[in-house]
């Protein structure tokens, strides 16, 4: 009989999610027609997780001369006061967990979900043939369309072992999770808080951060 090792890193495990990865507290606030959170739950290796909401901004994309709004994202981090809003991928090292949520107002096709993150990625200088972001960009493709007036939630967890996770629920509640060395939730976030892909992003960030 044959032994079939499986490396602990580079994991990837598709799961039907009973429960959304985050569970939000409703604010009074509204940013175009998306009520915002104040703060979020979530659950790590059996941990209850409690997360801040930074701030939220609209990402629009320039389509033939034209600013389309695309979604409303929001950022929480476990910990606002180790989060360097000035240089915000280098306190990411420093947070529990992180996760953005993306309110998408308008249907976007998977092939453009994953182009516009590999855009993203590529102005970081990410390599997309790095096992995680392969499996993080499949996750994207395979995940299907972002239907409009639902969200999309991308999550990083620091694990005990000294790893990190990141967990991806498309706007159906699927979740996929890609399980990694430290540096993962860096890659992965600088898409939105690492240099931006475009002028779209750009503003994206800023409003979140400001």
């Amino acid at each position: 009989m044959k032994t079939i090792i499986i490396p602990i890193l580079s994991v990837l495990v598709s799961l039907s999610a009973n429960a959304a990865l985050l569970k939000t507290e409703a604010s009074t606030n509204k940013l175009e027609s998306v009520t915002l959170s104040s703060s979020a739950t979530t659950n790590s290796e059996g941990e209850e997780i409690k997360l801040s909401e930074v701030g939220a901004g609209l990402r629009a994309k320039k389509v033939f001369m034209v600013n389309v709004k695309v979604y409303v994202g929001e950022l929480y981090v476990a910990d606002t006061g180790k989060l360097n809003k000035a240089d915000p991928m280098t306190s990411l090292k420093d947070q529990k967990a992180v996760a953005i949520q993306l309110h998408f107002m308008r249907e976007v096709d998977a092939d453009n979900v994953q182009k516009s993150f590999k855009d993203a990625l590529k102005a970081n200088s990410v390599n997309l043939d790095d096992a995680q972001i392969k499996q993080f960009l499949d996750a994207v493709s395979k995940g299907g369309e972002a239907e409009k007036g639902k969200a999309l939630t991308i999550l990083g967890t620091r694990l005990k072992d000294g790893n990190e996770k990141i967990s991806y629920e498309t706007t159906t509640g699927s979740v996929t999770e890609i399980k990694g060395p430290a540096g993962l939730i860096e890659k992965v976030f600088s898409i939105w808080l690492g240099k931006p892909s475009d002028d779209g992003v750009a503003q994206l960030k800023k409003s979140i951060l400001k």
